[in-house]
């Protein structure tokens, strides 16, 4: 089972606890079902299992847990007995003495004096006592003593070698604090006596004239994660509220900063790039004499025998496409004439396509902004709709919990009384089956004492039986070691089974002999044959590099040739598009002031 009891996650939990103290109208069982179908689909199942069983679990246990931490009030925080509750209910009801580690690390994450009281509340034997006295007011003692002490007590050792590490810790920082400044001692090798002139007697000052460096540098201290992420957060919330405070700024000056841009504007941006490509046409000389200056650096291809191959093909595809384009040019434009009627023409159209396309664009997006003016109405209207309902639906839902609520306690009624019968009647079997259960145990006593004894006579007769026919065996080895007659193996002579396909020794090695041979001449011929393969596949490999390098400088030359004359193919849109994207711009603005009336 993987291990959640960290201490993002139990701070996650705490935060559902006080969300759900705040809703009182919902049952924990909803909820935690809420919560589940808001979570994202990236958290794993088990971790919502876990979150489901912890909430639940401490909810069903939640007057037990609060009157134990109502006990250490006086020495944590409120924040801190919300901890002890989670971790209390954790060591109780769902971990065990195998996770210690992990429970260490997560509480001193959470807060170093709930991990100092925790074990000293824990550790010390009386607790058990006083912890039992607190069930005994809402479980049955058989569940006290199974779930509640049994647990709490395999836990007492551990959590006494928390103590321990927590001890060894403290005493850790106490030895890396600062100590005290130290006094230098000036030499006394320059301050020669002079008999003659013998003056006061100077006494050295406990403190130097100047301060050493550690007074004179100022520590900067560490900060913890959790101190980190609050000043982040408050810098967030500071720029956030400046942030609208310039916006309510710019409404207020600029009541015009969200509308639409009038035509002129868009006319002006059109007069503004028609004379920036004038521009570009006069210069466009120069900048072609520029291109063809620059290096023209194709990039490097590994050259292995998959890709000559590939690129054979692609050429060989390429020459006959070229050769039908060039057929096909022969017998339909022969006339010089009309190809740079032709050329004209599509400039023209080109051109025009442009200023279409630009007009067309503009169009669009005043046809998307009063969309997004017409689907804001709506959905305002949409929520008003959606809250009425709600209202509604909350109403039907308290009469029919309350109806719930009324039933449900008549049915626990009736069944505390059913089980009180059930558990005085089972008290009754239980000391009748003690009963019975003692007159067996007496004659499974003598059975078990008569079959031993039988037992332990036929193991005696077994052991004797055993040790004669070791001795029996031992005699007939001695007897065989002496009878033993040295044996002459002839390699000529079969085995002697009877069978057809018998065959010596000798002929065995002569026919491995002959397969041996058959072997190596077979190796032979196949290592001819794969070396006649590579030399054909080499051959053909260099006629392939010496073609594709024929091609790619033809191909070079005719790109160097066409850079001038290349020209970019724009979208073509028609005037009956423009027509009617002005006729939608139009309802859409109309539709708008309709809404806002």
């Amino acid at each position: 089972m993987v291990y959640y009891y960290t201490s993002n996650n139990v701070k996650m939990l705490r935060n559902m606890i006080i969300d759900y103290g705040a809703s009182t109208e919902v049952s924990p069982y909803e909820y935690m079902k809420t919560y589940i179908s808001k979570c994202p689909e990236n958290i794993e199942d088990a971790k919502l299992s876990w979150t489901a069983e912890a909430f639940l679990g401490i909810q069903k246990h939640g007057e037990f847990l609060k009157e134990i931490a109502s006990y250490m009030s006086e020495e944590l925080s409120d924040e801190d007995q919300d901890y002890f509750i989670i971790v209390f209910h954790a060591i109780t009801f769902q971990i065990t003495p195998t996770d210690m580690s992990y429970l260490y690390k997560c509480l001193f994450n959470l807060s170093k004096p709930l991990l100092s009281t925790f074990t000293n509340f824990l550790s010390n034997n009386e607790v058990l006592t006083y912890v039992s006295q607190v069930a005994q007011s809402t479980y049955d003692t058989n569940f006290i003593t199974n779930k509640i002490i049994s647990p709490l007590f395999s836990w007492q050792p551990y959590i006494s070698e928390m103590a321990h590490n927590y001890a060894e810790y403290l005493k850790k920082i106490e030895r890396r604090k600062i100590k005290p400044l130290t006094i230098p001692v000036q030499p006394n090798v320059l301050r020669r006596k002079n008999y003659s002139d013998i003056g006061p007697l100077r006494v050295p000052s406990p403190v130097p004239d100047t301060p050493p460096n550690s007074m004179q540098k100022k520590r900067h201290k560490m900060l913890p994660k959790s101190v980190i992420d609050k000043k982040l957060k408050n810098m967030h919330e500071k720029n956030q509220h400046k942030a609208t405070q310039l916006l309510h700024i710019v409404k207020t000056n600029n009541s015009n900063f969200a509308k639409g841009r009038s035509e002129n504007y868009y006319k002006k941006l059109s007069d503004i790039r028609n004379e920036m490509d004038n521009e570009n046409k006069k210069t466009g000389s120069n900048v072609g004499k520029r291109a063809f200056s620059l290096p023209n650096t194709a990039p490097t291809i590994k050259e292995t025998t998959a890709t000559v191959k590939r690129i054979n093909k692609r050429i060989q595809k390429s020459q006959i496409e070229e050769v039908k384009w060039l057929e096909d040019l022969i017998t339909n434009f022969r006339d010089v004439n009309k190809i740079e009627q032709m050329k004209e023409y599509d400039r023209q159209e080109k051109e025009r396509e442009r200023l279409l396309s630009i007009e067309k664009k503009h169009l669009m997006g005043q046809i998307s902004h009063e969309e997004a003016l017409i689907a804001k109405r709506k959905c305002k209207e949409e929520n008003k709709k959606k809250h009425e309902e709600f209202l509604r639906e909350k109403q039907n839902w308290d009469e029919e919990i309350e109806n719930w609520r009324k039933t449900e306690m008549e049915k626990n009624r009736k069944q505390v009384e059913k089980l009180s019968l059930l558990e005085l009647n089972l008290m009754e079997a239980k000391y009748n089956a003690t009963l019975k259960k003692k007159g067996t145990a007496d004659k499974v006593k003598k059975e078990n004492e008569e079959i031993l004894a039988k037992a332990m006579q036929a193991k005696q007769e077994e052991l004797e039986r055993r040790i004669r026919v070791i001795k029996e065996i031992k005699m007939l080895a001695e007897i065989a070691k002496k009878a033993r007659v040295p044996k002459i193996i002839d390699l000529t002579e079969t085995s002697g089974l009877g069978l057809l396909c018998e065959m010596s020794m000798a002929e065995l090695q002569e026919r491995l002999s002959n397969m041996k041979i058959c072997f190596c001449e077979e190796l032979e011929n196949k290592k001819k044959n794969i070396k006649q393969e590579n030399l054909a596949a080499k051959n053909k490999l260099i006629e392939a590099k010496e073609s594709i390098k024929t091609y790619m400088n033809e191909r070079e030359t005719l790109r160097k040739e066409k850079k001038s004359s290349n020209n970019v193919p724009l979208n073509s849109t028609t005037s009956k598009e423009i027509g009617e994207l002005k006729r939608i711009l139009d309802e859409k603005r109309k539709l708008r002031v309709q809404l806002t009336v």
